[in-house]
């Protein structure tokens, strides 16, 4: 019987971080240098002359079929929060496995000989059937569900961590870490750590949903794009003026301007974000985006998206509800909240067009089996509950993507806990007593009875009920901004023939945009106030007018809107 023969590589030493092909198998787009701490030998960045690393090998016999095996342990560090204060504390820096990750072994002249992915605990294991100078090179990339991390500054090279060039024994032990390059006031190495922590937030929100019913097939290919260049500028994306860190509807950009603005290690950040990727890609969501903050009385369709990524940043995070977002030299400052306050002060604007009372409202509705117990909170669906709804009733609802679409739908689908998803709802109400600030039980889809005007004129009724002939007079308030609950009303309409005319008069700028189960079917939108716009209709379907207001001027402002067949 032959002898098992082993070798093992102990030396920890810089290795290379490689933005590399952004697609398979071609040659390398791009080359990023990048030093990080693996166990290893090699004599540096960018060099394919590197010294082999000494190896120990015994063996009693020949080997008939000479052939290798490489196993490892893929890690990154991770910087946690400062406990109790806002910041990073990087001396609380630990390693964390790259889970799922891509891993290939290629030649001396960059042939692919296997390959495998990691799995949940960072190892991996290739064989090779002949042993022969390789190294191993490890992707910022998931196969399933798909996800990726490139760099929009570099023709969107994928990030990959690489070893040096090994002459293989019958068994190599190599496992390699993936370092943040803090150098103690500022990053002096390379952020190698960055890419595989996204990865790993990514991949983290991917598999509780996968974990609640999802199938890994759901979710189409995420790439999100990082680089140290990444700042929060207005600009060219491939100069990395990304502005903040968002999702375009296409891809997620993430801030890394070290010392400004980096999101890497600000997981709650990053499942903010890729909770717009996952309503947009298997959900629906009708919100036109732009700024908000606390305090704003906001588009519905605008609250409901955003409350949505703050809650699920609480409840992927679970039991972490704290949101934090760092920023500032050293990455030392920043701000957090906790996302399951419930605050019902005047100065959140608790309703329905309060981004911090539907955080809170979705979050009560996950509830997770730590969640502080709470008198106006009985009710406890899970994310599988929650995910039937976006995935399936949000997707195909006449009405526009708000709060009241997603609760209408959760009470259909768990008609014995309406009670207390009313009780809930209704919880959220201004403390100061005021009956214009809050949220009434929800009835449908459309928000019907809805009470609660934001103390805004015209907000309410929510949706203003038309027929083809109707001539309609609407209010919009002007000097807030076009995604603002006081620059947006509603029009429903039953379409009755083949095609029906609309047309605006106001004193200033609007536009007007017509949906239909949240495709956009038409849209007038020149810069004044007199729009006209023709659609083409099915009797008998329900058709949402949005008209939205760019009026500058403070103050309120008609709207004359009239619908012809």
């Amino acid at each position: 019987m032959m002898a098992s023969s082993r070798a093992t590589l102990t030396a920890t030493l810089p290795t290379t971080l490689i933005a590399a092909r952004p697609t398979a198998p071609v040659a390398l787009a791009a080359r990023l240098c990048l030093g990080l701490s693996v166990s290893l030998l090699t004599a540096g960045c960018g060099d394919d002359s590197d010294a082999p690393a000494t190896t120990t090998t015994t063996s009693s016999e020949p080997d008939p079929t000479p052939r290798s095996t490489i196993v490892g342990a893929l890690t990154y560090e991770r910087v946690p929060h400062l406990p109790g204060a806002d910041g990073l504390d990087y001396a609380a820096t630990a390693r964390a496995p790259i889970r799922a990750a891509r891993v290939e072994l290629l030649t001396e002249d960059g042939a692919l000989l296997a390959e495998t992915a990691s799995d949940d605990d960072g190892h991996y294991t290739i064989d090779v059937p002949e042993r022969t100078r390789a190294r191993i090179r490890v992707y910022a990339e998931s196969l399933s569900p798909p996800i990726v991390i490139e760099d929009n500054t570099a023709s969107d090279a994928i990030y990959t961590l690489e070893s040096a060039l090994l002459d293989l024994a019958d068994e190599v032990t190599l496992d390699l870490t993936a370092t943040t390059g803090w150098g103690g006031d500022t990053y002096t190495g390379v952020r190698a750590a960055a890419p595989f922590a996204l990865l790993d937030t990514a991949l983290t929100a991917s598999r509780r949903f996968i974990a609640a019913g999802a199938s890994p097939t759901d979710f189409p290919p995420l790439h999100i794009n990082w680089s140290p260049d990444n700042r929060p500028e207005d600009g060219s994306i491939q100069s990395g003026r990304i502005g903040t860190s968002h999702w375009d509807d296409q891809e997620l950009y993430i801030l890394g301007d070290d010392g400004v603005d980096t999101d890497e290690f600000d997981t709650h950040v990053l499942v903010h974000e890729w909770g717009h990727y996952y309503e947009s890609r298997l959900s629906r969501t009708d919100s036109p985006g732009g700024g908000h903050g606390y305090g704003d009385l906001l588009d519905p369709r605008v609250a409901l998206s955003e409350g949505w990524g703050n809650a699920l940043s609480a409840m992927i995070l679970d039991p972490d509800t704290t949101y934090r977002d760092t920023q500032g030299p050293a990455q030392a400052s920043g701000f957090s909240w906790d996302v399951d306050a419930n605050d019902t002060s005047a100065a959140s604007s608790p309703g329905w067009y309060s981004e911090t009372t539907i955080e809170a409202v979705l979050l009560d509705l996950y509830d997770g089996a730590t969640a502080p117990p709470e008198p106006f909170d009985t009710v406890a669906l899970g994310l599988g509950a929650i995910h039937e709804v976006m995935t399936q009733d949000l997707r195909q609802t006449p009405a526009l993507t708000t709060l009241f679409s997603f609760i209408a739908a959760l009470k259909a689908r768990h008609p014995g806990d309406a009670a207390a998803i009313d009780t809930l709802v209704a919880h959220h109400r201004a403390d100061s007593g005021s009956d214009q600030l809050g949220i009434d039980p929800v009835l449908d889809v459309w928000g019907t009875g809805e009470t609660h005007s934001g103390g805004l004129p015209g907000t309410l009724p929510v949706y203003v009920d038309a027929a083809p002939g109707d001539t309609l007079a609407l209010t919009l308030v002007g000097g807030a901004d076009y995604n603002a609950l006081a620059q947006n009303r509603y029009v429903r309409l039953n379409a009755t023939g083949p095609s029906l005319t609309v047309r605006s008069s106001a004193t200033q700028d609007v536009d007007l945009l017509v949906y239909q189960r949240g495709d956009l079917l038409a849209f007038a939108v020149t810069a004044d106030g007199n729009e006209l716009v023709t659609v083409a209709t099915q009797p008998g379907e329900t058709y949402v007018i949005n008209v939205q207001g760019y009026g500058m001027n403070p103050g309120t402002y008609p709207v004359s809107l009239e619908i012809t067949p």
